[in-house]
């Protein structure tokens, strides 16, 4: 086909756009066009699709094979088979959601039978609702108030949908002056941290300059439950950049470059802990909830707050071998805790008045005291990432090794981030993610740039889906048989 975007094809053959799902900014849409069963909303990294007899989204359509969201400026529906016309300054796509397919649309006029909706449309229909819009699309949690963008009437119906700046897409009813929020993507451009919570993941924000709504993101295992979590405390979480996230209970644990932020999962505003709250510094690296309290390493040290005194102060810890040095990483194996810092690994000894010593194999195995950048556990090994290289420790063995010495880490530049299960090992860097056959040592690499949007800040492996999020956006994909990326 010509001028056409068809789904991705892999080495194993054909690809579903449900195995590679790009997820981008949602909260902003500029245009909007409505069929009898699809609804097309237009954000600047996506055309999102919901289907209104199944009640369901989409995969989004993103940046590939020529098309570009971002100049897509209305959307035209076509009555005759329900697809859009995407129009910009310097043609048209067409859009069939069945058939997944994007192409250049021919040059000249559009054809006369297409119906194009647009705000000023809706309102002089509805005059009310322009009265009443902000009204309409004010975020029930928040309680903040979105500006209306863009809009479309439904053909079939006495319906009506709204693209807002901040607050998504929104279904109306104009009779009744009534709005239902349908939200999908994240609430910025970039992810700082990404978290397994019990049916999906939450995504950290790390907000692109100008964007104002720096909200967690929730996001479910098949992508059809989305939530906007609002710092409404502190407004949008005084503007910071998440760097690390943890989840435990009902508690949302968020490091910044800012401080570290409790974050309960009912939006009942957030606590920041800071510098002046006990933390040895304001640019928190890692975090680590457990039921007696919550580790923080920060780019000064390493610091505890116990859950008894979460509403009080942070406690720095002043041992020498884990203060006054960035702490990248924490790890809990029973009772003991793993710290990986700038110095090397460091141990904290089981018990109340634990001890930080270095692993006892430090001095057969210089490495250990290389910085440390993440640390994952699989099973029986606890794996230590190095900037080029992981180290594997056996719980029951009590035996270091290097077990992929020919691995190609250095195809992520330097490991930021690590992730493991039973089969494979994942990292992350600024260049990308490796995916490693733990049993074979065979490896797949995704580039930032061509395969991902952007330089990797987390990653989760969840059954059948690994989630990578970066600082353009958050990739799900449907792993291979064999584990690793398809």
């Amino acid at each position: 086909m010509t001028g056409g975007v068809a789904p991705r094809r892999g080495p194993a053959g054909s690809l579903q756009r449900e195995d590679i799902v790009t997820i981008t900014r949602g909260t902003t849409v500029r245009a909007v066009g409505v069929a009898r069963r699809w609804v097309y909303a237009v954000t600047s990294d996506a055309v999102i699709v919901y289907d209104r007899d199944r009640r369901a989204w989409l995969p989004p359509f993103t940046r590939d094979g020529g098309f570009d969201p971002a100049f897509v400026r209305a959307v035209a529906v076509d009555p005759d088979d329900d697809s859009a016309w995407l129009i910009s300054a310097t043609g048209a796509w067409t859009l069939q959601p069945l058939t997944s397919f994007v192409m250049r649309a021919p040059a000249g006029a559009l054809p006369t039978r297409l119906r194009a909706g647009s705000l000023d449309a809706v309102y002089r229909e509805f005059p009310s609702l322009q009265a009443f819009g902000r009204v309409l699309t004010r975020d029930a949690a928040s309680l903040q108030n979105f500006a209306v963008v863009s809009g479309a009437r439904a053909p079939d119906r006495t319906e009506v949908w709204l693209g807002t700046a901040g607050g998504g897409l929104f279904q109306v009813d104009p009779l009744f002056n009534s709005a239902t929020p349908h939200t999908y993507g994240l609430a910025v451009t970039g992810a700082g941290a990404i978290a397994r919570a019990a049916d999906g993941v939450w995504i950290a924000p790390a907000p692109w300059t100008g964007e104002v709504r720096l909200a967690l993101t929730f996001a479910s295992h098949d992508l059809q439950q989305w939530r906007w979590l609002d710092d409404n405390a502190r407004h949008a979480f005084g503007g910071a950049r998440a760097t690390a996230l943890d989840v435990r209970g009902r508690l949302l644990w968020m490091g910044t470059t800012r401080g570290l932020f409790r974050v309960p999962i009912d939006g009942d505003g957030a606590r920041t802990f800071t510098l002046m709250s006990g933390l040895p510094s304001d640019i928190v690296l890692s975090v680590l909830a457990r039921a007696e309290g919550t580790w923080v390493g920060t780019s000064r040290g390493l610091a505890f707050l116990a859950s008894d005194s979460a509403e009080g102060r942070g406690m720095a810890v002043g041992q020498g071998d884990v203060a006054e040095v960035p702490v990248r990483a924490l790890l809990a194996t029973g009772d003991t805790l793993w710290v990986g810092t700038d110095a090397g690994l460091v141990l904290r000894t089981p018990g109340a008045a634990g001890q930080f010593v270095r692993p006892r194999e430090a001095s057969g195995l210089t490495r250990l005291r290389q910085p440390v950048m993440a640390i994952a556990r699989a099973d029986t090994l606890v794996l230590v990432a190095l900037r080029d290289a992981v180290l594997a420790f056996n719980l029951r063995t009590g035996v270091w090794s290097e077990p992929w010495p020919a691995a190609p880490w250095r195809a992520v530049g330097d490991i930021q981030v690590a992730a493991a299960d039973a089969r494979t090992l994942w990292v992350g860097g600024a260049l990308g993610v490796v995916a490693l056959d733990r049993a074979t040592g065979g490896s797949r690499a995704l580039r930032a740039g061509s395969d991902l949007p952007d330089a990797v800040t987390g990653l989760v492996l969840d059954g059948p889906w690994a989630w990578i999020a970066t600082l353009g956006g958050v990739v799900r994909i449907r792993r291979a048989i064999d584990g690793l990326s398809p």
